[in-house]
């Protein structure tokens, strides 16, 4: 009897910490595309970003004004056969390096973004985990995940305030 006592006081010491996690989770909602588009970081980003593009456009304007002084100048009546064939040549020369480079600068437009955006990302979800670890949430679930939810907390506005705080400190590398 002194066993079987003991041996269910030691199941109630163990499994009441487990039970009192479950049955008083802490859930709040987050919307992270609405955070993602008001925090200043991504503004900072974004022109960090066009700054980078910005002499790569100016090679694709550059071309494309000649490719079209050339195209104007092959308009004219006055040229003889041989000078059109040759702005032809240059005009099917040209518009296939301007076709190749913008499809190489689109391309690589992409992955900067791509990697703005992932970087960006990360650091939302470092702002999540530091609102979540203060207010001792256990469960953070996006917005659009969820189909209906009723009478929980939504921290998005704290996480965008803590960005606002941060704007300064925000580092990527």
């Amino acid at each position: 009897m002194k066993n079987f006592f003991k041996i269910t006081l030691l199941i109630l010491v163990l499994t009441i910490p487990y039970n009192r996690a479950y049955c008083c989770t802490k859930i709040v909602i987050i919307n992270i595309a609405k955070i993602f588009n008001l925090i200043p970081q991504k503004n900072t980003m974004t022109q960090q970003l066009e700054k980078e593009l910005r002499s790569d456009f100016l090679v694709i304007e550059k071309m494309e004004k000649s490719l079209l002084s050339k195209i104007k100048k092959l308009k004219n009546k006055k040229l003889s056969k041989k000078v059109r064939e040759k702005i032809k040549k240059e005009i099917v020369y040209e518009k296939n390096i301007l076709l190749k480079k913008i499809k190489f600068y689109t391309k690589q437009n992409n992955q900067r973004q791509e990697k703005a955006r992932e970087k960006i990302l990360v650091f939302i979800h470092k702002l999540i985990n530091i609102i979540a670890e203060k207010g001792h949430y256990n469960l953070v679930l996006d917005v659009s995940s969820i189909a209906y939810i009723k009478n929980v907390k939504d921290i998005t506005d704290d996480v965008i305030d803590l960005a606002t705080q941060q704007n300064n400190v925000f580092l990527i590398q």
